[in-house]
This record gives structure tokens, sequence and C-alpha cells, in this order.
């Protein structure tokens, strides 16, 4: 019996590594190996430069020259208030400005007289004591009238401003949104009478789980597709990773759009992160 086992056909050892994978393990290994993925997620179309445009002062608006969603270009008139009050406030300034420096001039004149009753030659300043310089401001109301000047200057100068932020112009190239307000209507200060957005300057923002993110980097490319519109497509490549997880255990994503055509600031879109080809 014994030498019937020794004839016997003899086993060769088995690798123990090779063994414990099978076909179906190794698949799944493979998957998990590879670098580049798919993955599609939901994100929302923001703006990264906007401007909300208000009035600075409570008059009735003359004129609204634009509508929502029309482009303009940069220093086009949007929205004009009834200016009337606002010229009359100028004129009115100026000539105060005008009466303050002929106040001051006659001032100046009892200022001298003043020095000379004092015993010293107005032309020869310097000679003159400071206590009689101050003096005869006083007594001649030279100081005064010139503080008066200075503020109808400072008056005429916010009179000006207003004139001018009574009329609404673009900042930039862009499309216009929000518009809220018409002609004849009051004005409020600080109320947002409009949005211009820069319709070139636009992002995605999505967020992905943190175990995705080794997929993206800068400069990832993504495609963009609306939801509105699932035939169309635009490309974006990722330019923000904010270094945070959230609490749902996600990370905030912005990828620049190449092209924004048809794109509105919030809107929904899917973001599709395509498997790179080597």
């Amino acid at each position: 019996m014994a030498l019937l086992a020794g004839c016997g056909k003899k086993e060769m050892p088995v690798d123990a590594t090779k063994a414990a994978s099978s076909p179906t393990e190794k698949a799944a290994d493979a998957e998990e190996d590879v670098p580049d993925a798919r993955l599609t997620t939901i994100g929302k179309v923001v703006a990264t430069r906007y401007a909300d445009l208000a009035f600075e002062t409570a008059l009735p608006i003359e004129r609204v020259l634009v509508r929502n969603g029309q482009h303009v270009k940069q220093g086009q008139t949007l929205a004009v208030l009834e200016v009337f009050k606002l010229r009359n406030a100028i004129e009115q300034q100026e000539q105060a400005i005008e009466k303050a420096q002929l106040e001051m001039e006659q001032a100046d004149l009892k200022m001298q007289d003043v020095i000379i009753t004092q015993g010293y030659d107005p032309d020869k300043a310097s000679a003159v004591p400071e206590k009689v310089k101050h003096n005869a401001d006083v007594k001649s109301g030279y100081a005064l009238s010139k503080s008066e000047l200075a503020a109808a200057r400072t008056r005429l100068a916010a009179a000006q401003h207003e004139l001018r932020s009574g009329t609404l112009t673009a900042p930039f190239d862009g499309v216009v949104a929000n518009l809220s307000v018409q002609a004849h209507q009051l004005a409020q200060p600080s109320q947002v009478v409009c949005r211009v957005i820069d319709d070139k300057e636009m992002q995605v923002e999505f967020h992905v789980m943190e175990t995705e993110l080794p997929l993206f980097k800068t400069g990832t490319e993504v495609t963009v597709i609306p939801l509105v519109d699932k035939t169309a497509r635009h490309k974006a490549v990722v330019n923000e990773i904010n270094p945070m997880v959230d609490a749902q255990g996600t990370v905030t994503l912005r990828a620049r759009l190449t092209t924004a055509t048809d794109l509105f600031d919030g809107m929904n879109v899917e973001v599709i992160r395509i498997p790179q080809i080597p």
C-alpha cells in the first residue's frame, strides 16, 4: 500500500496569492484601479461678476431705457431720474459760492482795517502778532466767511454727485436682469433697480462626495448639459475646489464655462466628468 501511494500522481504546490484571486475578484480589482471614471452630478450656473444698481436719491424716474434680458454695453444708460430739482440745487450752490466769495473779500478789507487800527501794516503779515491777526479775523468776520465758502463748495460737489447718480449706466458689458421699476415710479434710495450680469464670466457650481474628489483637480474638464435642453453641450474647466467637507460629506467645486450661450444665472445643469482617453 505504501508503494502504490508513492506511485500516485503528485500534486504541485499552489501559489496562495493566485488561489485567492478568482476572475470576478480580478475584474473588481481592475475597476477599482482605474484612475479615470465617468461621474455625473447636478449643479447650478452662477454668475461670477454682476452689479446691483440703485439710485441714491428719492425722485421720480423719468425714463427706463432697457428691459430684462437685454444685452448692454459698458457706459450705456439704463434709467434716468427727473433731474430738474438736482440741476436747480447745483445752481443754488453756485450762487452761494459767489456770495461767499464776495463776503470773504469784504471781510478781508475789514480785517486789514482792524490790523491798521492796532498800529500794524497788513501788507507785512510776518510782523503782525498772531493774537492781533486772530482778533482781526473774528471782528471782521473773515474766518466765518471763509468757512461758509468751503461749506458751499462742499454742497456743490454733493449736488453734482447727485446729478451724476441720477443716471444709471452699465458698469460693464452684460445682460440686464431683475428690472423692478418703470417710468414715473418714485425711486427709493438703495432700492435695486436692476442687475447687470457679465454673461461672459459664468461658472458651474456642483458638489461631489469626498470619495469622488480624487477624480477632480484644477484643470479637469467637464461637460455641462442644461436640464431644460438635453441636446445642448457646454464645456467647463474646474478652477475652484473648496477645501472643506460639509456635513453631508460633499465638497463644493466650481468650473468656468468656456461658452455660456443660453445659460442663465441659477439654471440647473447636469455636470458630467468624462474619462480622459490616454
